[in-house]
């Protein structure tokens, strides 16, 4: 199987990651027999535990809604993430160093090492100076930094939750504080803790008398820090941030995100904030689904980040110029990924911090649930800027919304905007259409530019899922309980599969659905000496295909003792036979209608062949 991450690394971490002791890490289970246990799905709601985990198999099923797994599954479930971040959260869970890429040579190896080593070094560096400065801020309650915490009104619970730190006012205590933790000067400068002056080239602290706080990845692990002064008028920055090393890429990083990330699914909302204390802030006020873009403008990147968990974005930005700005730009990425968004306006002055001192949670709630379309902001953004009752000004607001209703691929969506648009302006719906459709012909334009699809290729690959689509509902019950009971106990008796390997099942005689597949990978696995490996096997079959039927096999125990097992092999055996003679006779039959006279016989001949063979 192609993958960024090698297959070593994979199997290694599926053999450090217990299936039980993941899953106990987040839910509770109870044991329900030798090897089994049972808990209440996690993925559905449901009041009688119907969730099973096989601690042998390393697998997990709901016999409710059918999900079912191994931990890279489980970890994708949960986290709402894909497979890749999945691996590297269990990487971090049981200290598994994952290579940058594969490698196709010794040097290549030795190379990824070397990189993977340096990416985790950097990792601890950066854990270990998020639990220093915390650590530091917890023990000097009188320092000036922890009183601007105290004036900022975060409690000391949600000082713990974001790991707020503090960073001492001195040119070299974290670079001290680094080498007696056994980091070299190279590893500190180049994880951005300490840096060098161009001019003294004296090395000294990155930050000094600020509040920290540390910036995660989305697997949750520390890889940055952003550095907040406590000055009124700070003479440098207002904030001061990690620069960009092999861990931390600006572009692809929201602050919070590993904190937010439940809330977000729960609600189908994510609101995203200017920065740090705003998103703190909201989190205090009850709205945990709060992130923020991380020293940089949203982008791209972030916004199909949070694609995997929701398509419904709050915009909670100042409203000045610039926090207009940013909306309008925020709007120009979000619309073509297809997300509902909303914008929440505070007052002129006031941050999420004001309102909730002077109003509460209950404060905060009202400005969100009153939060504007995104349509009506766009509304207020041009119709200011634009002479609404001239000819010439509402044809520029046409023209400036036109660019981002334009965006929006849900027709019925474009449609109601155009009609509101139309309305608030006066202007025939027709009018706003051809405009639309100008901005639609001109697209079309660029796009017939592109390298043209082979559409060839593109019928065949329909073709082929169509296909596969017919079989899976047309398969008759008999096939598809024989493929079943023959995966069945396969997987649970090794003798029993060599004798399914060897029996005269031709690939062609499987049907195509998931199990026949599943059933035909098991045959391969015993055939190359791995039928140990088939369960592991067969769950990447799964997790690219997911299936219940399939889940629930690779689960479960088998309900077939060994005598009655090797009964049932044979059985099914006879049913695939007797269904493969029937097709070929049905096929017969079919060239019999339309066979010349002198082809008839013959065709009779192998017709009445397959009668006897179907009769002993």
């Amino acid at each position: 199987m192609s993958r960024a991450i090698p297959d070593e690394i994979i199997e290694e971490l599926r053999s450090r990651c217990n299936i039980l002791e993941l899953v106990r890490s987040y839910i509770p289970l109870k044991k329900s027999g030798s090897g089994s246990w049972k808990g209440l799905c996690p993925f559905h709601q449901e009041k009688t535990p119907s969730f099973t985990v096989n601690e042998q198999r390393g697998r997990y099923h709901c016999f409710g809604c059918g999900r079912g797994g191994d931990v890279f599954s489980f970890i994708m479930e949960w986290e709402k993430v894909d497979f890749p971040n999945a691996a590297h959260i269990l990487a971090s869970k049981c200290n598994v160093i994952i290579p940058e890429k594969t490698y196709n040579s010794p040097q290549e190896r030795q190379q990824a090492k070397q990189r993977a080593g340096r990416r985790e070094r950097l990792y601890r560096i950066n854990d270990e100076f998020a639990k220093w400065y915390h650590g530091f801020l917890s023990i000097n309650p009188n320092w000036p930094v922890c009183q601007y915490l105290q004036t900022r009104g975060i409690p000391p619970d949600l000082a713990e939750k974001f790991q707020i730190g503090a960073a001492p006012d001195a040119w070299d205590a974290s670079m001290n504080h680094g080498i007696q933790s056994g980091y070299s000067q190279d590893e500190l400068l180049e994880s951005g803790i300490i840096l060098v002056n161009e001019n003294s080239r004296k090395i000294y602290d990155r930050f000094r008398n600020r509040l920290i706080f540390p910036i995660w990845n989305e697997q949750g692990r520390v890889v940055g820090f952003s550095a907040r002064s406590i000055e009124q008028n700070p003479q440098g920055a207002k904030y001061v941030n990690s620069p960009e090393t092999p861990v931390f890429k600006k572009s692809n990083i929201l602050y919070a995100l590993p904190l937010a990330r439940k809330a977000i699914q729960e609600n189908n909302m994510a609101i995203l904030c200017e920065g740090q204390l705003d998103v703190i802030a909201m989190h205090r006020a009850g709205f945990e689904c709060s992130v923020a873009p991380q020293g940089t403008a949203f982008t791209d990147e972030q916004a199909r980040i949070l694609k995997r968990y929701t398509d419904r974005m709050f915009l909670a930005f100042d409203r000045d110029s610039a926090g207009i700005k940013a909306t309008v730009r925020a709007l120009d990425i979000l619309l073509p990924l297809d997300f509902e968004v909303k914008i929440i306006t505070f007052p002129q002055g006031s941050d999420p911090d004001d309102i909730f001192a002077a109003e509460g949670t209950d404060g905060i709630a009202a400005i969100v649930n009153s939060a504007m379309d995104m349509f009506d902001f766009l509304c207020q953004v041009f119709f200011s800027k634009y002479d609404m009752t001239s000819p010439h000004g509402k044809g520029r607001i046409i023209s400036e919304m036109m660019n981002y209703l334009n965006k929006i691929s849900n027709p019925v969506v474009r449609e109601s905007y155009v009609q509101k648009l139309s309305s608030r302006l006066g202007v025939r719906p027709e009018t706003v259409f051809g405009e639309l459709n100008k901005l639609k012909q001109a697209d079309k334009y660029k796009f017939q530019r592109r390298q043209p699809v082979d559409s060839a290729s593109a019928m065949s690959r329909q073709e082929t899922v169509d296909k596969q689509y017919t079989s899976e509902t047309e398969i008759p019950p008999a096939i598809r309980h024989a493929e079943e009971t023959l995966l069945e106990i396969g997987l649970a008796y090794e003798d029993i599969a060599g004798k399914i390997a060897h029996a005269d099942l031709d690939h062609d005689m499987l049907s195509s659905t998931i199990l026949g597949r599943a059933l035909n990978e098991l045959i391969n696995c015993v055939l190359n000496g791995e039928w140990d490996h088939a369960v592991n096997y067969l769950t990447d079959v799964e997790r690219n295909n997911p299936s219940p039927e399939l889940s629930r096999i690779l689960s479960s125990e088998s309900q077939y003792k060994h005598s009655k097992a090797e009964k049932a092999y044979e059985q099914c055996l006879e049913v695939i036979h007797k269904h493969r003679l029937e097709q070929r006779k049905n096929d017969i039959i079919e060239k019999m209608r339309n066979a010349p006279p002198e082809e008839k016989d013959q065709l009779m001949l192998e017709l009445l062949e397959l009668s006897r063979q179907a009769s002993t």
